[in-house]
């Protein structure tokens, strides 16, 4: 799932560990791990937006062209992050199941 906003991004108190059975720990391990890969394909959309990518892609082709360059860089944005990314989703995902684990806030 893509998220372009990082405000749109689930909030942190949703996913805090809600079961004792092993199903409900793996469910809130799955449920973490979406959140920091959507957080990651959130930055990398951002980065490529703000690198100048979108213009680049369209120069020169009009403004019908330049409508549909975001939807590009939400796509390879997506892709990247599925293909591993930065690295920042595992580390994000890492953090959150420490706070989970520990109770700690900051």
């Amino acid at each position: 799932m893509l998220v372009p906003d990082i405000n749109a991004l689930t909030p942190i108190q949703t996913v805090r560990p809600t079961a004792a059975t092993p199903e409900g720990a793996q469910q809130d391990k799955d449920a973490l791990k979406a959140v920091a890969k959507d957080f990651e394909t959130a930055f990398i959309a951002q980065m490529l937006t703000h690198s100048g990518l979108t213009e680049s892609l369209t120069s020169g082709e009009g403004k019908m062209a330049a409508a549909f360059g975001s939807f590009y860089v939400e796509q390879l944005a997506e892709r990247m992050a599925e293909d591993g990314g930065f690295g920042m989703a595992d580390s994000i995902y890492k953090q959150l199941e420490r706070y989970g684990q520990t109770g700690e806030t900051s």
